[in-house]
C-alpha cells in the first residue's frame, strides 16, 4: 500500500482541485463521450465556478490525496444526499472519488472510503452510498469488497455521454 495523505480541500485549494479534478477524470473517462461531450463536462463539473460554488457549500466536502508532495487523486462528499426513498438527512454520497490512472490499485480507493464513513458516522449518518457505470466492473467489485451493496439502478443524464455507458448502479453500505 502506498503512503498517502489525505486532506479536506480548502478556498485556497481552487487552482489544485481545477488541475487534479479534470486530469483524473480525463485519464479515466475520456473515451466515454462522443466528440465534444468531455470538454462539455469538464467545464460543467470541474470548471473553476462549479468547483468554487462546491467549496463555498457546507454540504460539500472535497479530499485531495497527495503522496511525495504530488496531488494523485480526490474525492468529493455531499454530506446531505439520500437515496431514493431513504429518510431525509441519513445518507452521505461520495459523489466522485477518483485516482490519477497510474495511482489505482494501491489500496489508496479505500483509505478514501474509510474517510467518508468516518464522516457518515461522526454526523451520525446512516448510510453511505454512491453510484458506479454498470461497465466498471472492477470499480463495483472493489465497493463490494467493502461492504457495499447493489441498491438500484439509474443512468447517466448528460449530453455526449455515450449511450452504451449510460447504465448505473446505485450502491450502499450502512455505517
Amino acid at each position: 500500500m502506498s503512503e498517502m495523505l489525505i486532506r479536506k480541500a480548502e478556498a485556497n485549494d481552487l487552482q489544485l482541485l481545477y488541475k487534479i479534478c479534470r486530469q483524473c477524470y480525463s485519464e479515466n473517462f475520456a473515451d466515454h463521450w462522443n466528440p465534444g461531450g468531455l470538454d462539455f463536462y469538464l467545464d460543467k463539473v470541474y470548471g473553476l465556478e462549479p468547483i468554487q460554488s462546491d467549496l463555498n457549500n457546507s454540504h460539500i466536502h472535497y479530499f485531495i490525496a497527495v503522496a511525495n508532495d504530488e496531488p494523485i487523486g480526490f474525492m468529493k462528499l455531499h454530506l446531505n444526499s439520500n437515496l431514493p426513498n431513504q429518510v431525509s438527512q441519513d445518507g452521505l454520497e461520495v459523489e466522485k472519488i477518483y485516482f490519477l490512472r497510474r495511482h489505482q490499485g494501491k489500496g489508496l480507493g479505500k483509505q478514501l472510503i474509510n474517510v467518508a464513513t468516518d464522516l457518515a458516522q461522526q454526523l451520525y449518518k446512516k448510510t453511505v452510498w454512491l453510484a458506479v457505470l454498470d461497465t466498471n466492473e472492477s470499480s463495483i467489485q472493489f465497493y463490494m469488497k467493502l461492504g457495499f451493496i447493489k441498491h438500484s439502478r439509474t443512468s447517466v443524464d448528460l449530453p455526449h455521454f455515450k449511450e452504451e455507458l449510460r447504465g448505473m448502479w446505485r450502491m450502499v453500505m450502512s455505517v
